[in-house]
């Protein structure tokens, strides 16, 4: 019995250090269109405390290839940049991390490598807190926009390729079972055009009602025509809710019709929402109150 004891205890000592788990999730996902159209997102990272630095890191995705083609970086297809989370220097010019490789996995799942460059020196990593936090910007070219992304992560082969900042200690366990199966079109009939009206000025109007429930209506003026227009939906935590338009558009006056619903048609809670216009150099942000 003793011995038994004396067993429990060391099993139990074992999963109370066996480690930090790590949670990889999609956000930000967007079309856009500066000539090339893509769908481009952010894989967002959190810890189960913030006490950890990260270190080397492999994210594998799975994606729609109706949608991307297949092989999309055999392909050229994509391009990945490092977020703000991977971001820094040890001292000036020498980086603390790099993406290391960037390659197709299967003809419909790509792999990042992230490395970090000074395991010797594990202190000076950046911490993995519990907000996620950008780890990667991902842009993929959209062959055909009457598909849905289907982004998925491959958390089989995530598991055991996360590292802290020494480069030798793993984190476990790794959650990484968020989905994004988004539309990769963006819908210009959504928008109206009053044609015989020509602004002389960018400008994004407020929302009328406002307070409003279930809908309401956002106006905005483009002088001239217009490439990559952006009006986007967040909440009061900047997480993005919907994309309401993403593309090119001639000169008038435009209104849009926000029905209260996500990116994924369902309905939004009462709070607080922000809608952000972008064109050319023009950038305007409202505040908005949907009560139910």
């Amino acid at each position: 019995m003793k011995t038994i004891k004396i067993l429990l205890i060391f099993l139990f000592g074992l999963q109370i250090s066996y480690g930090t788990s790590l949670t990889f999730t999609f956000s930000n996902g967007i079309v856009t269109n500066n000539g090339v159209k893509k769908y481009e997102f952010d894989v967002m990272v959190s810890a189960s405390d913030d006490t950890t630095r990260l270190g080397d890191a492999m994210v594998y995705i799975n994606y729609n290839t109706l949608g991307f083609g297949s092989s999309v970086v055999a392909n050229s297809k994509i391009t990945v940049e490092k977020g703000t989370l991977i971001q820094g220097e040890l001292v000036a010019g020498l980086p603390l991390y790099e993406i290391s490789n960037i390659s197709d996995n299967t003809s419909s799942r790509f792999a990042v490598g992230i490395g970090y460059k000074y395991s010797d020196s594990p202190t000076a990593a950046n911490l993995v807190t519990t907000s996620p936090e950008q780890l990667l910007h991902i842009a993929i070219e959209i062959m055909d926009s009457t598909q849905t992304a289907g982004l998925s992560f491959e958390q089989t082969l995530m598991e055991g390729q996360q590292y802290k900042s020494d480069n030798a200690t793993k984190y476990s366990p790794i959650v990484a079972t968020d989905t994004d199966d988004s539309p990769l079109k963006t819908n210009p009939s959504d928008i109206t055009r009053d044609g015989q009206f020509l602004p002389d000025k960018f400008q994004l109007y407020n929302n009328f009602p406002n307070p409003f429930n279930p809908s309401t209506t956002l106006k905005f003026d483009l002088p001239k025509s217009t490439a990559n227009v952006q009006l986007v939906i967040y909440d009061i935590l900047g997480r993005r809710i919907a994309t309401l338009f993403s593309g090119d558009l001639t000169a008038g006056r435009y209104s849009y019709l926000w029905n209260g619903r996500n990116q994924f048609g369902n309905a939004v809670p009462s709070g607080v929402y922000f809608a952000t216009f972008k064109a050319g150099n023009y950038s305007r942000t409202i505040k908005m109150m949907l009560v139910k």
